[in-house]
């Protein structure tokens, strides 16, 4: 089960989702899911994350970090995560 936290959007460029700590990532093509820590912060979440077409993922982010996709972006979810 799936609570979403804001509307599903095509992401090429850094975005923090509206600070979302959690993101449902749809590859509508292959490509790499960049997480990127915005300074000064300290994240350990931040790397690549490479998918396939049609690969589903649920990510964990800090609120402030970024995600950005490449091979045309792909389809990127705000949803409540916990542990």
């Amino acid at each position: 089960m799936i609570q979403l936290k804001g509307d599903s959007t095509t992401v090429t460029t850094a975005t923090n989702l509206s600070k979302a700590s959690a993101v449902r990532i749809r590859a509508t093509n292959a490509g790499n899911v960049t997480i990127a820590t915005v300074s000064p912060n300290v994240s350990n979440c931040a790397g690549v994350l490479a998918l396939t077409e049609g690969e589903v993922v649920v990510i964990k982010k800090d609120p402030t970090d970024t995600i950005a996709c490449s091979g045309g972006g792909m389809s990127c979810t705000p949803v409540a995560f916990h542990y």
